[in-house]
């Protein structure tokens, strides 16, 4: 296999360069109405509130928030929950960060069940602001508690996410794993979060902003619709993320770890090549030293990010190169998305490479926020590699 082609056989997503600038990095190109659950029970204090109203202006920070793109909204609970500002009050970032720097604590009992019937029979409705005839916005809830419930959560929290709800659960110190998890829509692994106390909630902030703009885990060498993967289809900037290495029997053939194709069976995205604009296909090769280090059979990380006029590429959570790419035109999601397949005919692969993970993200500049602590190379592996080998020299 020609060394930079597996690179080029990545998808052809949007992928932009990402620099530091002004601009927030968060969901870009999907917009929300997003619910905030806060748990206001007398367990939190007023000290440690006042650390939850300022975690919800921090996260405020990840949305494009606008009449046409992300509402938000708070609800407090405790005894019993009470909206704090509807989805359709504030229509700019600094309204909402104002408002939530100012919600109420007035303490009581913890009753989670009950602030999760009314989220979902009020606050994502037409007259709490919600737009619920629009497909394109999605209903997002981010719960944060720091107890065990006092009241009964499974069948709130099912009934909401039967109502297309998707909601996070974090958890506070004493809040318990398995009714986070009876809360968390799935998978549970995205869902939940849980930290020590409330001075290290912002440290997840992150995390759950790269988890609320993942659409999709898919499943290896299974030929899902397009649509199933991309119901609203692919916005216009978006990253693509995988973790794999090749493994001994791995041959020198040339194959396609993710391809899309239309309804008559022809490849919409390959080899960073599209359907352009004014030619039949436009393409991009990563010709680089570092790019040779994909072949050593061990794991390693892709992130690929495509915006209108670049192309980046990242290996090991490190930029290798920026190049640029003609227009293309809207990827045609009627057909199947497939994952590892041969070039010269078609048929599946099974034996070349182990997949670890394969996530897209709504936002281009997530590629550049990867870390590589999930890869036996990484800084976590290799850490606890070092204090397996003290505790040897010890003994």
């Amino acid at each position: 296999m020609p060394i930079a082609y597996l690179v080029c056989l990545i998808p052809v997503f949007q992928l932009p360069l990402v620099t530091y600038s002004a601009t927030p990095a968060g969901c870009k190109n999907v917009h929300y109405d997003l619910v905030f659950i806060l748990d206001a029970s007398s367990s939190v204090g007023k000290e440690d509130f006042e650390k939850v109203r300022q975690w919800v202006s921090n996260l405020v920070e990840t949305f494009e928030i606008g009449p046409d793109k992300t509402h938000v909204g708070v609800v407090r609970y405790s005894d019993r929950p009470t909206t704090e500002f509807d989805l359709g009050r504030y229509k700019t970032r600094e309204e909402i960060k104002e408002a939530a720097r100012k919600i109420k604590y007035y303490g009581g009992n913890t009753n989670t069940g009950d602030a999760l019937r009314y989220i979902n029979t009020y606050s994502f409705s037409k007259e709490a602001g919600g737009r619920f005839s629009d497909q394109t916005v999605k209903k997002v809830a981010i719960l944060l508690t720091d107890g065990r419930s006092q009241d009964y959560v499974l069948d709130a929290a099912t009934a909401a996410r039967q109502a297309g709800i998707r909601i996070f659960a974090v958890g506070v110190g004493e809040a318990l794993k398995e009714e986070l998890d009876e809360i968390a829509s799935e998978p549970k692994s995205a869902h939940v979060f849980h930290v020590s106390d409330y001075n290290a909630i912002d440290k997840i902030r992150g995390k759950l902003r790269r988890r609320l703009c993942e659409t999709c885990y898919i499943a290896l060498f299974f030929p899902p619709c397009a649509r199933d993967v991309f119901p609203q289809g692919l916005p216009d900037e978006y990253a693509f993320v995988t973790t794999f290495k090749f493994r001994k029997a791995s041959r020198r053939e040339d194959w396609y770890i993710w391809q899309i194709i239309d309804k008559y069976g022809i490849p919409q995205a390959v080899e960073y090549n599209a359907i352009g604009l004014t030619k039949d296909a436009v393409r991009v090769v990563f010709r680089s030293a570092r790019v040779s280090d994909l072949f050593d059979r061990s794991w390693h990380k892709i992130a690929l990010s495509i915006q209108s006029e670049t192309v980046a590429l990242y290996i090991d959570c490190r930029l290798v190169q920026t190049l640029p790419i003609e227009d293309r035109e809207n990827i045609d999601i009627q057909g199947k998305t497939v994952i590892g397949k041969r070039l010269y005919d078609s048929i599946p692969i099974d034996v070349s490479f182990d997949l670890q993970r394969m996530v897209i993200y709504c936002d281009s500049r997530h590629a550049e926020l990867e870390t590589c602590c999930d890869i036996p190379s990484g800084p976590v592996s290799f850490f606890l590699l070092l204090i397996h080998f003290h505790m040897n020299t010890l003994y």
